[in-house]
Protein backbone atom coordinates (compact mmCIF):
# COMPACT_ATOMS: atom_id res chain seq x y z
CA UNK A 1 0.00 0.00 0.00
CA UNK A 2 2.87 2.01 0.71
CA UNK A 3 4.38 1.52 -2.72
CA UNK A 4 0.79 2.31 -3.96
CA UNK A 5 0.25 5.65 -2.73
CA UNK A 6 3.91 6.76 -3.27
CA UNK A 7 3.54 5.91 -6.68
CA UNK A 8 0.10 7.88 -6.69
CA UNK A 9 1.63 10.65 -5.04
CA UNK A 10 4.32 10.85 -7.91
CA UNK A 11 2.24 10.62 -11.02
CA UNK A 12 0.52 13.52 -12.73
CA UNK A 13 -2.19 10.97 -12.98
CA UNK A 14 -3.72 11.99 -10.04
CA UNK A 15 -4.73 15.15 -11.78
CA UNK A 16 -7.24 13.87 -14.05
CA UNK A 17 -9.30 12.59 -11.17
CA UNK A 18 -11.43 15.15 -10.84
CA UNK A 19 -11.90 15.92 -14.68
CA UNK A 20 -12.54 12.21 -15.36
CA UNK A 21 -14.81 12.06 -12.77
CA UNK A 22 -17.16 15.23 -13.72
CA UNK A 23 -16.25 13.82 -17.73
CA UNK A 24 -18.19 10.53 -16.13
CA UNK A 25 -21.08 12.15 -14.50
CA UNK A 26 -21.49 14.11 -17.31
CA UNK A 27 -21.82 11.41 -19.84
CA UNK A 28 -24.45 9.99 -17.65
CA UNK A 29 -26.54 12.91 -16.43
CA UNK A 30 -26.57 14.10 -19.77
CA UNK A 31 -28.58 11.25 -21.49
CA UNK A 32 -32.46 11.15 -21.04
CA UNK A 33 -34.08 9.63 -18.20
CA UNK A 34 -35.61 6.59 -19.66
CA UNK A 35 -32.81 4.48 -17.95
CA UNK A 36 -34.45 5.60 -13.87
CA UNK A 37 -36.35 2.76 -12.70
CA UNK A 38 -34.51 -0.35 -15.29
CA UNK A 39 -31.88 -2.38 -13.72
CA UNK A 40 -30.52 -3.24 -17.38
CA UNK A 41 -30.43 0.44 -18.78
CA UNK A 42 -29.46 1.86 -15.16
CA UNK A 43 -26.21 -0.45 -15.90
CA UNK A 44 -25.87 0.37 -19.54
CA UNK A 45 -25.97 3.98 -18.71
CA UNK A 46 -23.35 3.57 -16.30
CA UNK A 47 -21.16 1.64 -18.36
CA UNK A 48 -21.14 4.24 -21.61
CA UNK A 49 -18.18 6.40 -20.27
CA UNK A 50 -16.26 3.32 -20.61
CA UNK A 51 -15.54 3.73 -24.35
CA UNK A 52 -14.07 7.47 -23.73
CA UNK A 53 -12.34 5.87 -20.75
CA UNK A 54 -10.97 3.23 -21.86
CA UNK A 55 -9.09 5.36 -24.73
CA UNK A 56 -7.93 7.65 -22.08
CA UNK A 57 -6.92 4.49 -19.91
CA UNK A 58 -5.26 2.84 -23.33
CA UNK A 59 -3.60 5.93 -23.98
CA UNK A 60 -2.26 6.76 -20.34
CA UNK A 61 -0.84 2.82 -19.16
CA UNK A 62 1.04 3.40 -22.51
CA UNK A 63 2.67 6.39 -21.57
CA UNK A 64 3.56 4.85 -18.04
CA UNK A 65 5.02 2.01 -19.25
CA UNK A 66 7.42 3.25 -21.60
CA UNK A 67 8.91 6.02 -19.37
CA UNK A 68 11.10 3.49 -18.05
CA UNK A 69 12.84 2.61 -21.35
CA UNK A 70 16.49 4.28 -21.31
CA UNK A 71 18.88 2.05 -20.69
CA UNK A 72 20.43 3.53 -17.64
CA UNK A 73 17.26 3.55 -15.84
CA UNK A 74 16.72 -0.45 -17.17
CA UNK A 75 20.11 -0.93 -15.06
CA UNK A 76 19.21 1.12 -12.17
CA UNK A 77 15.74 -1.00 -12.23
CA UNK A 78 17.39 -4.30 -12.34
CA UNK A 79 19.79 -3.06 -8.87
CA UNK A 80 16.73 -3.05 -6.95
CA UNK A 81 16.41 -5.28 -4.47
CA UNK A 82 12.86 -5.79 -5.02
CA UNK A 83 12.09 -8.23 -8.17
CA UNK A 84 10.56 -6.70 -11.10
CA UNK A 85 6.68 -7.24 -10.68
CA UNK A 86 7.13 -6.07 -6.95
CA UNK A 87 8.98 -2.82 -8.42
CA UNK A 88 5.94 -2.10 -11.75
CA UNK A 89 2.69 -3.47 -9.69
CA UNK A 90 2.11 0.26 -8.10
CA UNK A 91 2.47 1.58 -11.86
CA UNK A 92 -0.36 -0.02 -12.94
CA UNK A 93 -2.16 0.28 -10.12
CA UNK A 94 -1.80 3.70 -10.08
CA UNK A 95 -3.04 3.56 -13.89
CA UNK A 96 -6.38 1.96 -13.04
CA UNK A 97 -7.36 3.85 -9.66
CA UNK A 98 -7.33 6.43 -11.89
CA UNK A 99 -9.92 5.14 -14.35
CA UNK A 100 -11.64 2.98 -12.17
CA UNK A 101 -12.38 4.89 -9.81
CA UNK A 102 -14.09 7.51 -11.95
CA UNK A 103 -16.04 4.66 -13.45
CA UNK A 104 -17.29 3.11 -10.30
CA UNK A 105 -18.40 6.63 -8.97
CA UNK A 106 -20.10 6.63 -12.04
CA UNK A 107 -22.43 3.37 -11.38
CA UNK A 108 -22.96 4.44 -7.94
CA UNK A 109 -24.69 7.43 -8.55
CA UNK A 110 -26.75 5.49 -11.53
CA UNK A 111 -27.12 2.42 -8.88
CA UNK A 112 -28.51 5.64 -6.15
CA UNK A 113 -31.32 6.29 -8.45
CA UNK A 114 -32.79 3.22 -9.43
CA UNK A 115 -32.30 1.21 -6.03
CA UNK A 116 -35.47 3.19 -4.73
CA UNK A 117 -37.36 1.61 -6.72
CA UNK A 118 -35.79 -1.60 -7.14
CA UNK A 119 -37.30 -3.00 -9.94
CA UNK A 120 -36.47 -7.05 -11.57
CA UNK A 121 -33.69 -7.70 -13.18
CA UNK A 122 -30.77 -6.75 -10.89
CA UNK A 123 -28.41 -9.62 -12.60
CA UNK A 124 -29.09 -6.89 -15.76
CA UNK A 125 -27.12 -4.31 -13.53
CA UNK A 126 -24.49 -6.67 -12.16
CA UNK A 127 -23.88 -8.04 -15.70
CA UNK A 128 -23.21 -3.93 -16.97
CA UNK A 129 -21.39 -3.18 -14.31
CA UNK A 130 -18.52 -5.80 -14.22
CA UNK A 131 -18.58 -5.37 -18.22
CA UNK A 132 -16.95 -1.84 -17.43
CA UNK A 133 -14.36 -2.96 -15.33
CA UNK A 134 -13.66 -5.90 -17.73
CA UNK A 135 -13.40 -3.16 -20.64
CA UNK A 136 -11.17 -1.09 -18.20
CA UNK A 137 -9.09 -3.94 -17.27
CA UNK A 138 -8.31 -4.82 -21.15
CA UNK A 139 -7.44 -1.55 -22.38
CA UNK A 140 -4.64 -0.87 -19.63
CA UNK A 141 -3.13 -4.09 -20.28
CA UNK A 142 -3.00 -3.61 -24.05
CA UNK A 143 -2.09 -0.25 -23.57
CA UNK A 144 0.70 -1.27 -21.25
CA UNK A 145 2.01 -3.47 -24.38
CA UNK A 146 2.15 -0.67 -26.55
CA UNK A 147 4.07 1.24 -24.27
CA UNK A 148 6.91 -1.42 -23.84
CA UNK A 149 7.11 -1.30 -27.87
CA UNK A 150 6.76 2.01 -28.69
CA UNK A 151 8.33 5.39 -27.45
CA UNK A 152 6.89 7.51 -24.93
CA UNK A 153 5.87 10.05 -27.69
CA UNK A 154 3.69 7.73 -30.11
CA UNK A 155 2.70 5.34 -27.40
CA UNK A 156 0.17 7.16 -26.07
CA UNK A 157 -1.16 7.99 -29.13
CA UNK A 158 -1.04 4.65 -30.30
CA UNK A 159 -2.24 3.13 -27.73
CA UNK A 160 -5.43 5.03 -27.47
CA UNK A 161 -6.31 4.95 -31.23
CA UNK A 162 -5.87 1.32 -30.78
CA UNK A 163 -8.62 1.14 -28.07
CA UNK A 164 -10.30 3.11 -30.43
CA UNK A 165 -10.22 0.86 -32.89
CA UNK A 166 -10.87 -2.33 -31.60
CA UNK A 167 -14.22 -1.28 -30.09
CA UNK A 168 -15.03 0.54 -33.62
CA UNK A 169 -14.04 -2.00 -36.24
CA UNK A 170 -14.56 -5.51 -34.91
CA UNK A 171 -18.38 -5.05 -33.04
CA UNK A 172 -16.94 -6.33 -29.76
CA UNK A 173 -19.56 -5.73 -26.89
CA UNK A 174 -16.86 -3.98 -24.91
CA UNK A 175 -19.19 -0.91 -24.59
CA UNK A 176 -23.14 -0.84 -25.05
CA UNK A 177 -25.29 2.27 -25.78
CA UNK A 178 -28.47 0.61 -23.96
CA UNK A 179 -29.60 -2.33 -21.90
CA UNK A 180 -33.02 -3.28 -22.97
CA UNK A 181 -34.83 -6.08 -21.28
CA UNK A 182 -34.72 -7.94 -23.83
CA UNK A 183 -31.23 -8.22 -23.81
CA UNK A 184 -29.03 -10.12 -20.68
CA UNK A 185 -25.60 -10.18 -20.21
CA UNK A 186 -24.09 -13.46 -19.44
CA UNK A 187 -22.30 -12.52 -15.82
CA UNK A 188 -20.31 -16.15 -16.46
CA UNK A 189 -18.65 -15.19 -20.35
CA UNK A 190 -17.67 -11.40 -18.95
CA UNK A 191 -16.20 -12.90 -15.57
CA UNK A 192 -13.87 -14.89 -18.15
CA UNK A 193 -13.48 -12.03 -20.41
CA UNK A 194 -12.18 -9.59 -16.67
CA UNK A 195 -10.06 -12.93 -15.73
CA UNK A 196 -8.33 -12.83 -19.21
CA UNK A 197 -8.08 -9.04 -18.87
CA UNK A 198 -6.25 -9.57 -15.60
CA UNK A 199 -3.89 -12.48 -16.41
CA UNK A 200 -2.86 -9.76 -19.27
CA UNK A 201 -1.95 -6.76 -16.69
CA UNK A 202 0.04 -9.87 -14.45
CA UNK A 203 1.97 -10.85 -17.71
CA UNK A 204 2.60 -7.36 -17.81
CA UNK A 205 4.53 -7.42 -14.30
CA UNK A 206 7.03 -9.18 -15.95
CA UNK A 207 8.02 -7.30 -19.00
CA UNK A 208 11.44 -5.78 -18.73
CA UNK A 209 12.37 -2.20 -19.27
CA UNK A 210 14.92 -2.39 -22.03
CA UNK A 211 14.57 -0.15 -25.41
CA UNK A 212 13.80 -3.06 -27.73
CA UNK A 213 11.48 -5.80 -28.19
CA UNK A 214 14.89 -7.96 -28.58
CA UNK A 215 15.47 -7.73 -24.99
CA UNK A 216 12.38 -9.27 -24.14
CA UNK A 217 13.02 -12.47 -22.27
CA UNK A 218 11.45 -15.70 -23.82
CA UNK A 219 9.16 -16.54 -20.69
CA UNK A 220 7.89 -13.07 -20.34
CA UNK A 221 7.27 -12.36 -23.95
CA UNK A 222 5.70 -15.89 -23.81
CA UNK A 223 3.36 -15.08 -21.25
CA UNK A 224 2.36 -11.92 -22.49
CA UNK A 225 1.84 -13.17 -26.22
CA UNK A 226 -0.71 -15.79 -24.37
CA UNK A 227 -2.00 -13.42 -22.69
CA UNK A 228 -2.94 -11.05 -25.39
CA UNK A 229 -4.55 -14.05 -27.21
CA UNK A 230 -6.59 -14.87 -24.65
CA UNK A 231 -7.78 -11.84 -24.10
CA UNK A 232 -8.45 -11.07 -28.10
CA UNK A 233 -10.11 -14.06 -27.71
CA UNK A 234 -12.68 -12.85 -24.83
CA UNK A 235 -12.87 -9.84 -25.87
CA UNK A 236 -14.18 -11.04 -29.58
CA UNK A 237 -17.00 -13.25 -27.93
CA UNK A 238 -20.38 -12.26 -27.40
CA UNK A 239 -21.32 -11.57 -24.14
CA UNK A 240 -25.13 -9.77 -24.26
CA UNK A 241 -27.62 -12.64 -25.24
CA UNK A 242 -31.02 -11.93 -26.32
CA UNK A 243 -33.72 -13.58 -23.98
CA UNK A 244 -36.63 -15.74 -25.95
CA UNK A 245 -39.76 -15.11 -24.38
CA UNK A 246 -40.82 -14.75 -19.85
CA UNK A 247 -43.39 -17.05 -18.29
CA UNK A 248 -43.97 -14.34 -16.19
CA UNK A 249 -44.25 -11.46 -18.48
CA UNK A 250 -46.30 -8.38 -17.27
CA UNK A 251 -49.85 -7.82 -19.17
CA UNK A 252 -52.19 -4.92 -19.04
CA UNK A 253 -55.92 -5.05 -20.22
CA UNK A 254 -57.89 -3.19 -22.25
CA UNK A 255 -60.04 -3.90 -25.65
CA UNK A 256 -56.46 -5.18 -26.46
CA UNK A 257 -53.66 -6.73 -24.54
CA UNK A 258 -50.08 -5.02 -23.90
CA UNK A 259 -47.65 -7.23 -22.79
CA UNK A 260 -43.88 -6.53 -21.39
CA UNK A 261 -40.88 -7.74 -19.87
CA UNK A 262 -41.06 -8.57 -16.04
CA UNK A 263 -38.33 -5.59 -16.16
CA UNK A 264 -40.42 -3.59 -17.97
CA UNK A 265 -42.63 -3.13 -14.84
CA UNK A 266 -42.36 1.11 -15.11
CA UNK A 267 -44.04 1.32 -18.27
CA UNK A 268 -47.31 0.19 -17.39
CA UNK A 269 -48.86 3.38 -16.68
CA UNK A 270 -47.47 4.11 -20.19
CA UNK A 271 -49.25 0.94 -21.15
CA UNK A 272 -52.68 1.80 -19.76
CA UNK A 273 -52.56 5.44 -20.90
CA UNK A 274 -52.34 4.09 -24.49
CA UNK A 275 -54.99 1.59 -23.66
CA UNK A 276 -57.04 4.20 -22.34
CA UNK A 277 -56.73 5.42 -25.65
CA UNK A 278 -57.84 3.35 -27.73
CA UNK A 279 -61.55 2.93 -25.78
CA UNK A 280 -63.09 5.96 -27.94
CA UNK A 281 -61.64 4.55 -31.15
CA UNK A 282 -64.17 3.62 -33.94
CA UNK A 283 -65.45 0.24 -33.87
CA UNK A 284 -64.05 -0.70 -37.61
CA UNK A 285 -61.16 -0.94 -35.96
CA UNK A 286 -60.10 -4.58 -35.29
CA UNK A 287 -58.46 -4.41 -31.83
CA UNK A 288 -55.53 -7.28 -31.85
CA UNK A 289 -55.62 -10.14 -29.15
CA UNK A 290 -52.24 -8.87 -27.74
CA UNK A 291 -49.47 -6.16 -28.83
CA UNK A 292 -46.68 -7.69 -27.09
CA UNK A 293 -42.72 -6.09 -26.19
CA UNK A 294 -39.77 -7.22 -28.71
CA UNK A 295 -38.70 -10.84 -27.96
CA UNK A 296 -41.53 -11.97 -26.07
CA UNK A 297 -43.26 -13.83 -28.81
CA UNK A 298 -42.14 -16.31 -31.16
CA UNK A 299 -43.24 -15.41 -34.59
CA UNK A 300 -44.34 -17.13 -38.05
CA UNK A 301 -40.63 -17.04 -39.42
CA UNK A 302 -39.79 -18.82 -36.49
CA UNK A 303 -37.62 -16.01 -34.89
CA UNK A 304 -38.47 -14.50 -31.34
CA UNK A 305 -39.98 -10.87 -31.68
CA UNK A 306 -42.65 -8.59 -31.05
CA UNK A 307 -44.57 -5.75 -31.61
CA UNK A 308 -42.57 -2.39 -30.24
CA UNK A 309 -39.41 -2.42 -28.16
CA UNK A 310 -38.63 0.18 -25.71
CA UNK A 311 -34.84 0.96 -25.94
CA UNK A 312 -35.22 4.55 -25.63
CA UNK A 313 -38.42 4.63 -23.49
CA UNK A 314 -40.58 6.45 -26.04
CA UNK A 315 -44.02 6.32 -26.03
CA UNK A 316 -44.22 6.85 -29.78
CA UNK A 317 -42.44 3.24 -30.02
CA UNK A 318 -45.27 1.33 -28.12
CA UNK A 319 -47.97 3.66 -29.62
CA UNK A 320 -46.56 2.46 -33.10
CA UNK A 321 -46.60 -0.95 -32.12
CA UNK A 322 -50.20 -0.41 -31.27
CA UNK A 323 -50.78 0.99 -34.54
CA UNK A 324 -49.54 -1.65 -36.49
CA UNK A 325 -50.78 -4.09 -34.87
CA UNK A 326 -54.76 -2.63 -35.49
CA UNK A 327 -54.27 -1.68 -38.87
CA UNK A 328 -52.61 -5.61 -39.32
CA UNK A 329 -56.05 -6.90 -37.83
CA UNK A 330 -58.58 -4.00 -39.54
CA UNK A 331 -57.19 -4.92 -42.94
CA UNK A 332 -56.08 -8.71 -42.73
CA UNK A 333 -58.77 -9.42 -45.36
CA UNK A 334 -55.95 -7.52 -47.51
CA UNK A 335 -53.95 -9.98 -46.89
CA UNK A 336 -56.06 -12.71 -48.46
CA UNK A 337 -55.77 -13.98 -52.18
CA UNK A 338 -51.75 -13.66 -52.41
CA UNK A 339 -51.92 -9.82 -51.18
CA UNK A 340 -53.96 -8.55 -54.03
CA UNK A 341 -55.28 -5.94 -51.58
CA UNK A 342 -52.60 -4.29 -50.45
CA UNK A 343 -50.84 -4.86 -54.55
CA UNK A 344 -53.73 -3.39 -55.69
CA UNK A 345 -53.55 0.03 -53.18
CA UNK A 346 -49.92 0.23 -54.30
CA UNK A 347 -50.81 0.40 -58.03
CA UNK A 348 -53.49 3.08 -57.20
CA UNK A 349 -51.09 4.95 -55.13
CA UNK A 350 -53.56 5.22 -52.54
CA UNK A 351 -52.01 5.89 -48.95
CA UNK A 352 -54.99 5.96 -46.69
CA UNK A 353 -53.85 3.15 -44.78
CA UNK A 354 -50.65 5.11 -44.15
CA UNK A 355 -52.82 8.33 -43.31
CA UNK A 356 -55.04 6.46 -41.08
CA UNK A 357 -51.81 4.70 -39.49
CA UNK A 358 -50.18 8.09 -38.88
CA UNK A 359 -53.66 9.87 -37.18
CA UNK A 360 -53.61 6.46 -34.81
CA UNK A 361 -50.54 6.49 -33.71
CA UNK A 362 -50.26 10.28 -32.96
CA UNK A 363 -53.87 9.36 -31.50
CA UNK A 364 -52.26 6.96 -29.15
CA UNK A 365 -49.24 8.79 -28.54
CA UNK A 366 -51.32 10.93 -26.28
CA UNK A 367 -50.53 13.73 -29.46
CA UNK A 368 -47.33 15.95 -30.09
CA UNK A 369 -44.62 15.60 -32.61
CA UNK A 370 -43.02 12.25 -33.25
CA UNK A 371 -39.61 11.37 -31.99
CA UNK A 372 -38.25 10.11 -35.08
CA UNK A 373 -37.60 11.44 -38.34
CA UNK A 374 -39.11 9.60 -41.97
CA UNK A 375 -37.44 9.40 -44.71
CA UNK A 376 -37.48 8.17 -48.66
CA UNK A 377 -40.97 8.69 -48.86
CA UNK A 378 -42.63 9.78 -51.82
CA UNK A 379 -45.04 12.82 -52.47
CA UNK A 380 -47.87 11.12 -51.93
CA UNK A 381 -46.82 9.11 -48.80
CA UNK A 382 -46.05 12.24 -47.69
CA UNK A 383 -49.12 13.63 -48.01
CA UNK A 384 -51.06 10.74 -46.20
CA UNK A 385 -48.76 11.34 -43.27
CA UNK A 386 -49.48 14.89 -42.88
CA UNK A 387 -53.10 14.32 -43.15
CA UNK A 388 -53.63 11.93 -40.93
CA UNK A 389 -51.10 13.81 -38.55
CA UNK A 390 -53.56 17.00 -38.89
CA UNK A 391 -56.40 14.96 -38.79
CA UNK A 392 -55.53 13.55 -35.15
CA UNK A 393 -55.64 17.67 -33.71
CA UNK A 394 -59.47 17.75 -34.97
CA UNK A 395 -62.41 17.63 -33.02
CA UNK A 396 -63.45 14.09 -31.77
CA UNK A 397 -66.55 13.44 -33.91
CA UNK A 398 -64.72 14.51 -37.15
CA UNK A 399 -62.00 12.53 -36.61
CA UNK A 400 -64.14 8.99 -35.78
CA UNK A 401 -66.04 10.26 -39.09
CA UNK A 402 -63.00 10.05 -40.72
CA UNK A 403 -61.29 7.16 -39.66
CA UNK A 404 -64.71 4.76 -40.12
CA UNK A 405 -64.98 6.21 -43.46
CA UNK A 406 -61.20 5.73 -44.59
CA UNK A 407 -61.39 1.96 -43.47
CA UNK A 408 -64.87 0.95 -45.36
CA UNK A 409 -63.07 2.50 -48.12
CA UNK A 410 -59.78 0.41 -48.17
CA UNK A 411 -62.01 -2.80 -47.30
CA UNK A 412 -64.72 -2.31 -49.57
CA UNK A 413 -62.46 -1.07 -52.77
CA UNK A 414 -59.41 -3.35 -52.42
CA UNK A 415 -60.10 -6.52 -49.79
CA UNK A 416 -63.30 -7.64 -50.37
Amino acid sequence: MKSFLLALRHSPLRWLLVPLIALDLTLILARDGYWHGLWGDTGAAGQVPTLFLGVFAAAAAAWTSSLRRPPEVAETLSAMPRPGPQAELPRIAVVLCAFLVPYLIGQAVCFAVTAPSWPPGFTQYLGYLLLGVSSLLAATGLGWVIGRLLSSRWSPAAGGLGWLLINMAFGTDLSVVNGPARMQPDLMEISLHAAAALLLLVACLWLPYGPRITRVRPLPGLAVVLALVVTGAAAGSPVIDERHGSASKTCVKGRTEICLWPEEEKYKPMAQDVLARTEHLPRELAMPEAVHSLGLVYTMDRTWGGDFDLDSGSVWAMADGVTMAISAQTFAACRDKDFKGFEAQLKADDQSVLALERWLEKRLAGGGEPEYREEGMTASMEKAVETGKEMADRPEAEQSAWATATVRHVLEKYCE
